[in-house]
C-alpha cells in the first residue's frame, strides 16, 4: 500500500492538471494566451539553438545600423552584403600560401608551419591550436627582400561596403637586424592604386622590434580621422566610397620589405603571422539587421525573450511571495503586528515606484538580480492587503474555529487551513504581476539602468532610442516592443481565465 499510494497521487494530480488545463482552453482568451506563452517560452529556451551570436558580446558582425537581408528585395536600394576574401585566415592548412610570393633567389622564404598560432578568442595570448605562415630572411645581403601577398577580387554589389578591415597578428624574431616595412595597396577598376599603409606615414608598419607576444596590426577604414587625413586626404569623408567607388575587379597587395639596420649588422630575421583577415562588411544583414555596434539585432531579439521572461516570473514570484505571507501573518495574528505590517504597506504604496526604483538602482548598481529584487520588493503591497482582507475573512468561518478548538496551533492552522483557501488569488494575482515585472525592467532598462552583460527587450529600447538613427530602423524599433506587449498579454489573458475558473460568482455572472 505504502508504494502504490504515491503513484495514485500523482495519477490524480496529473487528472487534475488535465482538468484545469481543459477548463483554461475553454476561454478563449485562455487559450490565446497560453498559445503565446508557449511560443514565447519555446523561443526562449531554444534561443542558443535560434540564434546564431552573442547578442552583446559578438560585436562588428557587418557594417553599424545594417538594414535586414529582405529589405532591399522588398523596398529597393542598392545595398552590399560581407565578404571574407580569406578562406582559411588562422592557417589551419597550407592552402593560403597560394596568395603569396617570395623571391626567386630564396633571400626570403614562406612557408606553413604546425607551430602555435594565435587564436582570435584569445586577444593576444598564446593558444595551443596548431598552424601558422613563417616569413624568413635567409639571406641579408641579397637585393629583393620583399615578399608579397597579392589578392585578386570581383566586387559585385552596387554599394561600396560599410567598413573595410584588413589585420593580422605576427610575432617577430630578430627584427631589430633587419626590420620590416608593411606596405599595404589597394588596386582599382580604373588601374588606378592607393596605399592604406606604409612605414613612412605610420609607425606600425614597421617592426623592429622582437616580440614576446602575438601583436596586432590592422588597417581599418572605421579608424580615426587623422588616418583618413594621411593616406585619403582632408576632403575624403566616406573612405570606403572613396576606396571602391565601383562595382568590378580590385586587387589587395600586401607587401613586406626587409631593411638594413645602419646601427646594427644584418641578419636573419624570422616573422610568424597568423589570424589574417580580409573583411568587407555589408550594409544589410541577418533577419533584423545590426545596431551601432554591428551587433545581431535577431540575436538580441530571441535572447531578450529568455531575459524578459525569466525577469518577469522571477520578480513576480518574489513580490507574490512577500504579499501572501506578510498580508497572512498580519490578518492571522491581528493587533500591533497587523498594524506594523500595514502601516508599513501604506508608506510604500504611497512612494512613486519608479523614481524610487531609479534611485535604488544607481545606488545599489545596474545587475540584473538588484533589478529582480528592486521589482519583487516594491511590488507586494496591493497583494498583501488583498490577501489580509480574504485571511481576515476566512479566519472567522467554523472550520477554523473547529481546528483551534482540536488543539490545532496557528502555524498549522495558516499552511494548512488558510493558505489552501487563498491559493486562487496567489494563482491569479502572479499572472497578472508577470506584465508589471516585466514592464518595470522594459522601463528601468529604457533609462539606461540595464546590466551591461546581457540583452533584454528594454535594453533593445533604450539602444533605439539612444541611436542616431532612433525608429527609422522601424524593424530593430518595433519587435522589441511587439514582444513586451504579446508576453504581457499571454500573463494578463491567463490572468482573466484563471479568475473565472477559480471565481465560481465571477463565472456564473459570465
Amino acid at each position: 500500500m505504502s508504494k502504490g499510494l504515491p503513484v495514485s497521487r500523482t495519477k490524480f494530480r496529473i487528472k487534475q492538471f488535465k482538468n484545469f488545463m481543459s477548463q483554461i482552453f475553454k476561454s478563449k482568451r485562455g487559450a490565446f494566451g497560453v498559445v503565446i506563452l508557449v511560443v514565447a517560452s519555446i523561443i526562449a529556451l531554444c534561443a542558443p539553438l535560434i540564434a546564431p551570436h552573442d547578442p552583446v558580446r559578438d560585436v562588428s558582425l557587418a557594417g553599424d545600423f545594417c538594414a535586414p537581408v529582405w529589405y532591399p528585395k522588398i523596398f529597393g536600394g542598392q545595398y552590399s552584403e560581407n565578404m571574407y576574401l580569406l578562406e582559411d585566415p588562422l592557417f589551419d592548412s597550407p592552402k593560403e600560401l597560394r596568395y603569396w610570393q617570395a623571391p626567386s633567389d630564396g633571400s626570403v622564404q614562406v612557408s606553413w608551419t604546425n607551430f602555435t598560432g594565435y587564436d582570435r578568442n584569445l586577444k593576444g595570448e598564446i593558444y595551443n591550436k596548431l598552424g601558422c605562415l613563417v616569413i624568413n630572411l635567409t639571406n641579408p645581403a641579397s637585393e629583393d627582400l620583399t615578399t608579397t601577398f597579392s589578392v585578386n577580387f570581383n566586387y559585385t554589389y552596387s554599394a561600396p561596403p560599410k567598413r573595410f578591415m584588413l589585420t593580422f597578428y605576427y610575432l617577430a624574431k630578430a627584427a631589430e637586424y633587419s626590420p620590416l616595412n608593411v606596405t599595404l595597396t589597394v588596386y582599382r577598376p580604373d588601374s588606378s592604386s592607393i596605399v592604406l599603409l606604409d612605414a613612412q606615414r605610420s609607425s606600425e608598419a614597421r617592426i623592429d622590434k622582437t616580440s614576446n607576444q602575438w601583436t596586432q596590426l590592422t588597417v581599418d577604414t572605421k579608424s580615426e580621422r587623422a588616418w583618413v587625413d594621411a593616406y585619403l586626404g582632408q576632403s575624403v569623408q566616406t573612405p570606403e566610397t572613396y576606396i571602391f567607388p565601383v562595382a568590378g575587379q580590385y586587387r589587395i597587395e600586401l607587401k613586406l620589405t626587409f631593411t638594413r639596420n645602419p646601427d646594427l649588422e644584418s641578419g636573419k630575421t624570422e616573422i610568424l603571422i597568423d589570424n589574417f583577415n580580409i573583411k568587407f562588411y555589408g550594409s544589410v544583414y541577418g533577419l533584423l539587421g545590426t545596431d551601432q555596434q554591428g551587433r545581431d539585432i535577431f540575436s538580441q531579439l530571441i535572447w531578450g525573450s529568455r531575459l524578459s521572461l525569466f525577469v518577469g516570473i522571477i520578480a513576480a514570484v518574489v513580490s507574490v511571495a512577500l504579499g501572501l505571507i506578510l498580508g497572512l501573518v498580519a490578518a492571522y495574528l491581528g493587533g500591533i503586528t497587523d498594524e506594523i505590517i500595514m502601516r508599513i504597506t501604506d508608506v510604500l504604496l504611497t512612494l512613486p515606484s519608479l523614481p524610487l526604483m531609479l534611485v535604488l538602482m544607481a545606488v545599489l548598481g545596474a545587475s540584473l538580480w538588484n533589478l529582480i529584487i528592486l521589482i519583487g520588493f516594491l511590488g507586494w503591497m496591493g497583494f498583501a492587503r488583498t490577501v489580509r482582507s480574504a485571511v481576515l475573512s476566512i479566519k472567522e468561518r467554523s472550520f477554523i474555529e473547529a481546528a483551534k478548538a482540536s488543539g490545532a496551533g496557528s502555524g498549522y492552522i495558516m499552511t494548512r487551513h488558510v493558505i489552501p483557501n487563498v491559493m486562487a488569488l496567489v494563482y491569479v494575482a502572479l499572472a497578472q504581476s508577470v506584465p508589471g515585472a516585466i514592464l518595470s525592467e522594459a522601463a528601468l532598462s529604457f533609462l539606461g539602468l540595464y546590466d551591461p552583460t546581457v540583452m533584454t527587450w528594454g535594453r533593445m529600447l533604450h539602444d533605439v532610442e539612444t541611436s542616431p538613427v532612433g525608429v527609422k530602423m522601424w524593424w530593430w524599433a518595433l519587435p522589441p516592443g511587439i514582444g513586451i506587449a504579446l508576453v504581457s498579454l499571454s500573463f494578463i489573458l491567463i490572468g482573466f481565465a484563471l479568475d473565472e475558473i477559480l471565481n465560481p460568482r465571477l463565472r456564473q455572472r459570465r
